[in-house]
């Protein structure tokens, strides 16, 4: 097998080389070892950013895929790589607790919260922008519809007053500022301070409905807990408390994944790894932030990995043909690194077109055994099996409740 790549050079691919974590056997390089790190690929000059996708139907090894990689990185590169993780099922205790991540578990009414409205890292005019693409995205996701342009004026006016001010405010403080616009703002408007209540009153009503409902008891107050973001190993965000309530977890992702990622953006000397599992959540409400937060993650060394079922997940979010559905179809195509197990015969056209597949490789992901993925890497791909030992096989079982005891994999 070591000389398969000469003596077949059309059907064998060359070694992507030993740097970064080994992962398991490239199939189509002579079985050789497969090693990967988005850093140094990216030092490299392989990739023009270190951003990923990994996307598998249930039982074919996505989450095991993203769970080696992220604990074989920790192993190899120490504490060169913070790990955080969006855990919208509670999947990553086990790893959290191998690996000696902080978990912050967040629930209605719990000990742990987190204001998604601090100021994060970057320069200040960069994190009020970040802060007011937020509360936008928020509130239209409560109201279902976009902000008119007097609604997105007022919204922006009250984060860049309270940001001024220098003081800690949470989208509660938001609905305070609105209430009581200062005169210059009335006149501004060409409204009267009844006719500019009466129109912003929509706004009003969905920032009070998130910290009232949807955001209650996890965002809505200052961040109550200590992540010890310069030496520790990691943190995993825990939001399985409302993974079953289809409406505030897509809310719940965008306010989860900003206030991590301002959190990571404060602290651009550590390279991390940002995974964000269920990622049809975070891009329903905020394909736009994601779009433009990938576009940063040379300036600040965060590598996001976002992990999902199939294509549909992502670009389903938004009906065919609006801006939305647009962002998040650019959000795919400027992914360079996609890992893609096994699909479904229905979802072979739309990932074929999505990612480019050669009609080969079209054919290998309807037949792709567990495990198994097709790595696409900058203009390079492979077909790669990822191996497991027989420890990993334990730690990273999503299957406990579904398997019987005695037929487990050892």
């Amino acid at each position: 097998m070591a000389h398969l790549c000469s003596a077949y050079p059309f059907h064998a691919d060359a070694s992507f080389g030993d740097r970064g974590a080994l992962l398991g056997t490239n199939v189509t390089g002579g079985l050789s070892g497969f090693y990967f790190d988005p850093f140094e690929f990216y030092n490299a000059g392989r990739l023009s950013n270190p951003n990923m996708i990994v996307m598998g139907s249930v039982g074919f090894g996505k989450s095991a895929t993203v769970k080696a990689f992220v604990r074989r990185l920790r192993a190899v590169y120490g504490p060169d790589r913070y790990l955080a993780i969006i855990d919208p099922k509670g999947e990553y205790r086990a790893l959290a607790a191998d690996l000696g991540l902080a978990t912050v578990k967040l629930y209605p009414g719990g000990a742990d919260r987190v204001n998604p409205m601090d100021p994060g890292g970057g320069d200040a005019d960069s994190s009020v922008i970040a802060r007011q693409t937020l509360a936008a995205q928020l509130v239209c996701g409560v109201l279902g519809r976009n902000l008119s342009p007097l609604e997105d004026a007022v919204l922006g006016w009250a984060i860049e007053q309270r940001c001024r001010s220098n003081v800690a405010f949470t989208i509660r403080d938001l609905s305070s500022e609105i209430l009581d616009p200062p005169d210059e703002l009335v006149r501004l408007s060409r409204h009267t301070p009844l006719e500019l209540a009466r129109a912003t009153a929509p706004v009003t009503f969905a920032l009070d409905k998130l910290c009232s409902r949807t955001l209650r008891g996890m965002f809505d107050t200052a961040t109550t807990v200590s992540v010890d973001w310069d030496n520790g190993p990691g943190v995993v965000l825990d939001l399985s408390a409302v993974y079953s309530n289809s409406d505030a977890l897509p809310l719940v992702m965008v306010a989860a994944t900003h206030w991590l990622a301002g959190a990571l953006r404060g602290h651009p000397h550590r390279r991390s790894i940002q995974v964000v599992d269920e990622a049809w959540a975070a891009v329903k409400h905020g394909a736009a932030y994601f779009q433009s937060s990938l576009k940063l993650s040379r300036t600040y060394g965060v590598a996001t990995v976002l992990v999902c079922h199939r294509p549909s997940d992502l670009t389903a979010q938004a009906d065919d043909g609006t801006a939305s559905a647009k962002i998040a179809a650019g959000l795919l195509s400027d992914i360079q690194t996609r890992v893609l197990l096994r699909q479904p015969p229905e979802q072979l056209a739309a990932a074929a077109e999505m990612f480019d597949l050669s009609e080969r490789e079209r054919a290998w992901l309807g037949q792709l055994v567990q495990g198994r993925a097709i790595w696409q890497i900058g203009a390079r791909s492979a077909i790669v099996q990822t191996i497991l030992t027989a420890n990993e096989r334990t730690l990273f079982d999503t299957d406990q409740a579904m398997v019987d005891p005695s037929e487990r994999l050892a």
